[in-house]
């Protein structure tokens, strides 16, 4: 039987070797190819002694074993929290459950001061964002006080004909300048490390741009509830998810988020341990994909550092880029949208050395345009982590995550994020901890982590070059090949599962591993479209997400 080749071993790849493995027709294989020594990607999370650590090639990741001593402190150097809302936070859930990680989760309900208490930096000072109306009506922050009479007059904005435009444009232009520069181009700093000038609303932000086009208003579209554009078929497999124990999901999902007691990358070395233990899975580490030949329907040659493996058909999680590199069949825009390079400094402090004054999530930083705040060159935003998850130390100390350069990294620190001495980004993460927060101590344990191309922008024309890739992919490769990643709808981790497990159940039932009845790109979301009309009522749904899928 015919294998599928899964190139990319992150939280995409993953998961899409999983369901592969699952679905696929007996007698089928999967060959998972990962160019590093490691699986996980982005996420990753360390147990570290004190002192000072530089997260490179050369430093020797956390055993299983050294996970779970939680004597030693614990660092993310990637996402660090989920949050388990919409279809990719049910999906998640339903995943955790399946490998039997639910007792390994810390859940942070809605009523938690790091639920409730989000900070901008603005004028200098650390505001805080009020977390309900009457909040704002009483004792609004100086960077809420004019952000009301936006809201009312926003609704009186006439709609824009646009197909697409960029964030910062959108919220400009419906909300004015200080809500883009000062509220927007900071939620931006903290979502994509990117600015809110280049950005696409309608694959970013896609709520706002949707409630402008269905209800004229951003605000008129959230008082009526908003758009509800979960997709039919999303809808069914969150159904399908909740069927299997409804009381927990129900408790999940009325959470702020989840973490997981001994780091967030327990669920992608649950899903190596998993892999492993499958008979039709093959993971190969250290393939460094160099090229791909497309021999004939069903034949792909693949060449690596290691040497070629043949398949069926190829999964690419890569990032778009890469993939462009590796390609001999050229498919447009792939190297379109560029990825940013973010500095990652964790820092613990002992407890009785430090106060950490904001009992909250973490601050943000404005758009860099706004004339009314300061910060350190490069700052993005700090974490406030042992307010943020708390449990997952023995000895409780104040941890901090400071987020550096995105797309402000060449006018930060002059050259390239691979020439730069990572001392140097820890030194500028020390300093936005004394400036912005006041704590002059010296740190127990610090990290640093200089994340290479991370995180993929989604400039202006997003969608619109999505449909064209489809189309060339169905074109010109037919069943061959199909893609997933964070290159293409969405960069969170729920997203990246979702999308994965979308992608296999379309293959396994009517493409190229299951009926053939259409080619399966992993784009075909944009033949949807995204009118008002094809909304539908999730109470209509009551069958399984397999069962919708094969009808559709």
């Amino acid at each position: 039987m015919a294998s599928v080749a899964v190139l990319g071993g992150g939280i995409s790849g993953l998961t899409t070797a999983y369901y592969l493995s699952k679905l696929l027709p007996q007698g089928a294989k999967v060959v998972l190819l990962e160019g590093s020594n490691r699986l996980g990607g982005w996420l990753e999370s360390n147990r570290v002694n004190p002192g000072h650590h530089v997260l490179n090639q050369q430093f020797a990741s956390s055993s299983d074993a050294e996970m779970i001593d939680n004597s030693k402190v614990l660092f993310e150097s990637g996402p660090r929290t989920l949050r388990p809302v919409g279809p990719g936070g049910v999906m998640t859930l339903e995943l955790i459950r399946e490998l039997n990680l639910a007792d390994s989760i810390i859940a942070v309900p809605k009523t938690h001061p790091a639920a409730r208490n989000r900070y901008i930096l603005y004028e200098d000072t650390i505001n805080t964002l009020p977390s309900s109306l009457g909040g704002m009506l009483r004792n609004p922050p100086p960077i809420m006080r004019s952000v009301l009479m936006s809201g009312i007059k926003e609704m009186f904005v006439k709609p824009s004909t646009k197909e697409d435009e960029s964030i910062y444009d959108f919220t400009e232009r419906r909300f004015g300048t200080h809500v883009a520069q000062n509220l927007v181009g900071a939620m931006v700093h903290g979502i994509y490390a990117g600015d809110a000038k280049e950005l696409s609303v309608r694959s970013t932000l896609k709520v706002l741009w949707e409630n402008e086009r269905a209800f004229g208003s951003v605000v008129k579209g959230m008082l009526r509830g908003g758009t509800k554009m979960d997709r039919f078929r999303e809808r069914g497999m969150m159904t399908r998810a909740r069927e299997g124990a409804p009381d927990w999901f129900a408790d999940m999902e009325h959470m702020s988020v989840i973490g997981f007691k001994n780091g967030v990358d327990t669920l992608t070395r649950a899903l190596q341990s998993w892999l492993l233990q499958r008979d039709n899975v093959e993971i190969k580490f250290s393939q460094h994909v160099q090229s791909i030949d497309f021999i004939a329907e069903d034949d792909c040659k693949i060449t690596t550092s290691q040497g070629t493996v043949n398949a069926a058909h190829i999964i690419s999680a890569l990032p778009a880029t890469q993939l462009d590199n590796i390609l001999h069949n050229k498919i447009p825009h792939l190297s379109h949208n560029p990825h940013v390079d973010v500095g990652v400094v964790n820092l613990a402090y002992h407890p009785d050395a430090v106060k950490l004054e904001y009992d909250g999530f973490g601050f943000l930083t404005p758009h860099p345009s706004s004339q009314r705040t300061h910060a350190v060159p490069g700052t993005l935003g700090v974490v406030f982590d042992s307010n943020a998850i708390s449990g997952q130390d023995q000895s409780s100390p104040i941890k901090v995550t400071a987020m550096l350069g995105g797309h402000l990294w060449n006018s930060t620190f002059g050259a390239p994020a691979t020439e730069i001495d990572p001392t140097i980004v820890r030194d500028r993460a020390v300093e936005a901890i004394q400036t912005h927060l006041g704590i002059v101590a010296s740190p127990t344990h610090t990290m640093t982590k200089i994340q290479l191309q991370c995180i993929p922008q989604y400039r202006v024309g997003h969608y619109q070059r999505l449909c064209e890739m489809h189309q060339s992919l169905t074109s010109q490769l037919g069943h061959s090949l199909s893609v997933t990643g964070s290159s293409y709808w969405g960069v969170s981790v729920p997203d990246c599962i979702k999308n994965s497990r979308e992608l296999v159940e379309e293959l396994c039932v009517s493409g190229a591993m299951g009926s053939r009845a259409k080619i399966v790109s992993g784009l075909g979301r944009v033949t949807e479209g995204n009118e008002k009309e094809r909304l539908r009522d999730s109470a209509n749904i009551s069958k399984g997400h397999i069962n919708v899928l094969m009808k559709s």
